[in-house]
C-alpha cells in the first residue's frame, strides 16, 4: 500500500542528495515534472517536484540533475489556474498573498444535459439560438483567461499552476494563438491533485502547492533516508 508524503520545498535538495547515494535508478519524467524509482519492475517510490523546480529531461537519472541545475529556495511569484466548462479561478500569488485574483463563469453548459458546448458541437450543429449563445460564451471565456494571462500583472509570472481537462487547455491556447498572445513563453505545470471546484476558496486552498514536493512510497520495506516531516507552512 503507498503512502504519501509532502514536505516542504527548502528540505529537498538534502533528501535527494541522500537519495543519489543509495545509487538506485531513478529516473525523471518531463511531462509529469516528478522522479521514480523502479527495481525489477516494480515502483519502489516516486515524487513529484516543487512546481518552481525545472523538470526533468526525459529518463534523466537523480544525479544528472542535481549537477545540471541550481536548486533555489526563493519561490517566484506566480499565476494558479483552475478551469473547467464555464468556470475559471485564476490568481496571482506572492509570498503567500493573493496580489489579484479573478472568477470567471460563462454559459458553456446545456443545462438540461450538463454537456459542455465544446463536445455538443461534435454531434449537434450550431443552428439552434442556445448552440450559438453557448458558442459565443466559449469563445468570450477562453478571451478573457488569455487576456488575463497577458496583462501587466500576470504577464510577468514565469510558472502558471494549472488544474483543467486537456481539451480545455488546448482551446486556451487556440484563443490566445487567434488574439496573437504568447501563452507558450509561460512554464506550464500541472497541479495533480483533486480539485473540488474552480472557485476562489480553492484558488486560495491549493495555493501553497508551489511549495511542496509530494513523495509516495510502494515498498516500506527498502531502506531509504529519513523523510523529511510535513511542516505547515508559515509565511
Amino acid at each position: 500500500m503507498s503512502r504519501l508524503y509532502k514536505f516542504q520545498h527548502h528540505l529537498c535538495a538534502n533528501f535527494f542528495a541522500e537519495l543519489v547515494k543509495l545509487e538506485l535508478l531513478i529516473l525523471g519524467d518531463d511531462e509529469k515534472h516528478s522522479f521514480e524509482c523502479i527495481e525489477n519492475g516494480n515502483k519502489i517510490f516516486s515524487f513529484r517536484l516543487p512546481p518552481f523546480y525545472p523538470s526533468p529531461l526525459k529518463q534523466e537519472a537523480l544525479w544528472s540533475y542535481l549537477e545540471r541545475i541550481k536548486i533555489t529556495n526563493e519561490v517566484p511569484r506566480y499565476t494558479l489556474l483552475l478551469m473547467e466548462s464555464g468556470r475559471a479561478a485564476i490568481g496571482v500569488f506572492e509570498s503567500g498573498k493573493v496580489i489579484d485574483h479573478k472568477n470567471i463563469r460563462k454559459y458553456m453548459v446545456r443545462k438540461k444535459q450538463g454537456k459542455s458546448q465544446l463536445n455538443h458541437l461534435k454531434t449537434k450543429g450550431k443552428s439552434r439560438y442556445g448552440s450559438r449563445l453557448r458558442l459565443r460564451e466559449s469563445e468570450a471565456f477562453f478571451d478573457e483567461i488569455s487576456q488575463r494571462l497577458n496583462s501587466e500583472t500576470y504577464k510577468d509570472c514565469e510558472h502558471i499552476i494549472y488544474h483543467c481537462p486537456i481539451r480545455l487547455k488546448s482551446c486556451l491556447f487556440d484563443a490566445a494563438d487567434e488574439l496573437k498572445i504568447d501563452l507558450k513563453h509561460f512554464s506550464w505545470r500541472r497541479l495533480g491533485i483533486d480539485v473540488r471546484d474552480c472557485s476562489f476558496e480553492e484558488l486560495k486552498r491549493h495555493s501553497q502547492e508551489m511549495y511542496f514536493c509530494r513523495f509516495t512510497l510502494e515498498n516500506e520495506n527498502i531502506k531509504l533516508p529519513t523523510i523529511p516531516e510535513y511542516q505547515k507552512l508559515s509565511l
